[in-house]
């Protein structure tokens, strides 16, 4: 089943299996509520088209203007926002900015993408469900017990689940921590400003922290110290 809906001039499409309908429903609500709250908070969405696919995927895969999630998110779905399906469905469309927009070297510097994508998850609830956040936190992130550095290549890991807890989880760890420490104001002027600045190009971990130092003298070094190996 094909559906579609518009976020302001963007062209929503949702490929579903009939079974999965009511599931595909909710998919295609929070993928058009991420991008509205993604192009306030964040920067405008760089495309006119965004499409979400359920596929047999074992999770969900990001590409340019379109996304893949599992069936088997469909198949667990009961309803509402609290479940793997809306959560990874505003993961997905996140990644149309961390990838998409602002492109990095996704093999070394995997992190500046996959845990802005993870702590954007944050900004749309903090945006749209703040009553939600610490169910949001123990759901994502508490429940797995993260740990690892940040900045960890795909090379360091043997196992995907260890890459995820370090790369993912520790990542959205950090830049909440960054964002406790600098304020709110001045976290979300870094967001904006790195994706204005690096939008259609390739940005480093070298990048987004000299973007940091540009928005605020805050020091956060002993942050980078305990979270990133090298620092």
């Amino acid at each position: 089943l094909v559906t579609s809906t518009n976020v302001g001039d963007v062209q929503v499409y949702n490929y579903v299996f009939p079974e999965d309908a009511a599931a595909g429903a909710k998919v295609l609500e929070v993928t058009a509520a991420s991008i509205d709250v993604f192009s306030s908070v964040i920067g405008p969405y760089p495309h006119k088209v965004m499409t979400a696919v359920e596929t047999e995927l074992n999770d969900g895969l990001e590409t340019d203007g379109m996304y893949f999630l599992s069936s088997s998110f469909y198949k667990q779905f009961t309803g509402g926002i609290q479940n793997n399906l809306s959560v990874i469905a505003i993961h997905e469309t996140a990644h149309q900015w961390w990838y998409g927009g602002v492109a990095s070297d996704q093999a070394n510097e995997p992190w500046l993408d996959e845990a802005l994508a993870t702590y954007s998850e944050y900004m749309y609830f903090d945006t749209k469900h703040p009553e939600l956040l610490q169910w949001w936190w123990n759901f994502r992130v508490y429940s797995h017990n993260p740990s690892g550095w940040v900045n960890s290549s795909i090379y360091n890991f043997s196992y995907f689940t260890d890459y995820v807890n370090a790369v993912y989880f520790d990542g959205a760890e950090f830049l909440n921590m960054v964002n406790k420490r600098i304020g709110k104001q001045a976290f979300y002027t870094w967001i904006r400003t790195y994706y204005a600045t690096y939008n259609g190009r390739i940005a480093t971990t070298d990048d987004i922290f000299a973007v940091l130092r540009q928005v605020t003298s805050t020091n956060i070094e002993d942050l980078k110290v305990k979270y990133f190996l090298g620092y």
